[in-house]
């Protein structure tokens, strides 16, 4: 049970991983795409143009190495070094304590609170439901930040799931309490 556990925490993991590179690959694409492009139609990729699928293909067709590795990125590199640190802690169970992984897995919750803000006002659902309905525009890109808003709804629902769900004893509040007052009075 707990294997398959694992497998379906894996599969998850991976395609949150996927999904936030994907996003920062066409976030790229679209930030590297010239204003005045357009598609076989004749329809621009102006800021308050509706993108169609065409627009998506040339825009993922403009992107360079180089520009998913600005500085502009960073917050979702670290993001994706997370998802990859938790597969990590998945995969090798034996090694690493179930505790800790868990405690891993709710600190990614307040390590990308901006993912809550997806979450609360509904950002999230609507934007996926316009990328795929080709319904975005130039300017849902540059508006709000595009790829927090987009990668981290997910891997804050998942990871809560997976610590939530690990099967285990308890996290341990009580004696992280008790040593972190102890800490504290010892300071004062």
């Amino acid at each position: 049970m707990r294997v398959l556990l694992n497998t379906c925490f894996l599969a998850l993991v991976g395609l949150c991983f996927v999904f936030a590179l994907a996003v920062v690959a066409l976030d790229a694409g679209v930030t590297a795409t010239p204003w005045e492009t357009a598609d076989s139609q004749g329809r621009t990729m102006q800021f308050n143009d509706q993108f169609s699928a065409e627009h998506y293909r040339i825009a993922l067709g403009n992107i360079r190495p180089w520009q998913i590795l600005q500085p502009r990125y960073f917050y979702d590199w670290i993001l994706l070094a997370m998802m990859g640190v938790a597969a990590w802690r998945l995969g090798s169970e034996e090694r690493c304590r179930t505790r800790a992984t868990r405690w891993f897995c709710f600190g990614q919750s307040a390590l990308f609170f901006v993912g809550w803000l997806g979450i609360a006002f509904l950002a999230w659902p609507t934007t996926v439901t316009g990328l795929f309905r080709c319904e975005l525009t130039r300017e849902d890109f540059v508006d709000v930040p595009f790829t927090w808003m987009m990668s981290q709804p997910p891997w804050v629902v998942v990871s809560l799931v997976i610590g939530v769900s690990l099967p285990g004893g308890p996290l341990g509040l009580k004696d992280a309490t008790q040593l972190a007052a102890k800490f504290v009075w010892s300071r004062v």
